[in-house]
């Protein structure tokens, strides 16, 4: 049995309870400022919130002061913080590792580093850590299509684990992995990375097509199935430009990730609301007055200033990037949705990459 401190009792977080609790481990389910309802509630021994779900009852939830008795004695970390928060709170967490411990995160998207540029939230994490830890501490990744709550209910689940040390990757796969939570693992944290966080941006496109319906009357079933068909080629092209591996975009972390993403949640609902006629002003208006937030709006935003940099670094074109520059006009330049996204469809290919080859047939499963 070992120790696990999961940071961040939100949905995420608090759904991986459920395979390290059925594999004998001891959870201690910690929870920021922001989370006291949550904590509160599975103190009391009620429904996790979120979920509107129980949570296995061996799970030991923590408020926010009581980080130190979270973390005492815990053998293994995973951080489950919001992207615009994950610095700030693995700053409060490293006081507590030691060398050899494994941090793993669930944690996708974009932030600034300390120069000012755009990167993937990995290098977020070891930025952070001090000199004395920076080559004993692994972490590792968690990508592929995976709703919280289907972990909760133990709904037969296929995610993947990346990390630079793949014996880190395998060791928190046997912590975790069940009958119903499959995990695989490979050495690709870019390309995971990058569509974890991309995945998000690309789901408000296929949102849109949803959203057609209801300004047309009729299915863009056609629609969706082209834009996710581009959004695919795109995230190939920049985990590519980053030196991730293609086998990661047409596997689960790219993939898997963004057909589930586009199924259903918040990236989808901003989708149909401007498919179905509102100007982005107006849509982020009415999500932020119904305190809904949507990662896909700041992550078209971050993938579009990561591909400036990378353009600038001659690593791609950023005109073969077609599909999230027409997101980034719709959503921070109020371009017309529709009008846009059917243009888009004269102008996306599904092969784009540097040298005009099939992507494909590049990939390198190594």
């Amino acid at each position: 049995m070992s120790k696990v401190t999961i940071i961040g009792a939100g949905a995420m977080g608090s759904a991986l309870a459920v395979p390290l609790i059925k594999n004998g481990h001891e959870v201690r389910l910690w929870g920021t400022e922001l989370d006291n309802k949550i904590i509160k509630a599975l103190k009391a021994g009620q429904d996790h919130p979120k979920h509107k779900h129980p949570l296995p009852p061996a799970v030991k939830p923590f408020y926010e002061e009581e980080l130190t008795a979270a973390m005492q004695n815990t053998e293994m970390v995973i951080m489950a913080i919001t992207s615009n928060a994950l610095g700030m709170i693995f700053e409060r967490v490293i006081p507590y590792l030691t060398p050899g411990m494994i941090v793993g995160s669930v944690t996708k998207g974009f932030e600034y580093d300390a120069s000012g540029r755009v990167v993937l939230l990995p290098h977020i994490l070891k930025e952070r850590l001090p000199e004395h830890l920076k080559e004993s501490i692994s972490f590792v990744f968690v990508g592929g299509p995976c709703k919280a709550i289907e972990v909760v209910w133990e709904s037969p689940t296929s995610v993947t684990y990346s990390s630079a040390n793949l014996a880190a990757a395998r060791f928190l796969q046997s912590k975790l992995m069940t009958d119903a939570y499959r995990v695989e693992v490979n050495t690709d944290v870019i390309g995971t990375e990058i569509c974890a966080a991309m995945k998000n941006a690309y789901a408000v496109g296929l949102g849109m097509a949803e959203g057609f319906k209801d300004r047309q009357g009729f299915l863009h079933n056609n629609t969706k199935s082209a834009l996710f068909t581009f959004a695919i080629a795109e995230m190939g092209l920049l985990a590519k430009a980053l030196g991730g591996r293609l086998s990661s975009v047409y596997g689960l972390p790219g993939v898997g990730d963004l057909e589930v993403t586009g199924e259903a949640g918040r990236n989808r609902t901003l989708g149909e609301v401007l498919g179905a006629g509102l100007t982005a002003s107006q849509a982020i208006a009415k999500m932020k007055a119904e305190g809904i937030t949507v990662e896909g709006y700041p992550a078209i935003r971050f993938g579009y200033l990561m591909a400036q940099q990378l353009q600038e670094e001659q690593k791609l074109a950023i005109r073969d990037l077609p599909l999230l520059n027409g997101l980034y006009r719709i959503l921070y330049e109020d371009a017309p949705c529709y009008e846009t996204i059917k243009t888009l469809l004269q102008e996306c290919t599904g092969a784009y990459t540097e040298n005009n080859k099939l992507p494909y047939l590049e990939v390198n499963p190594g």
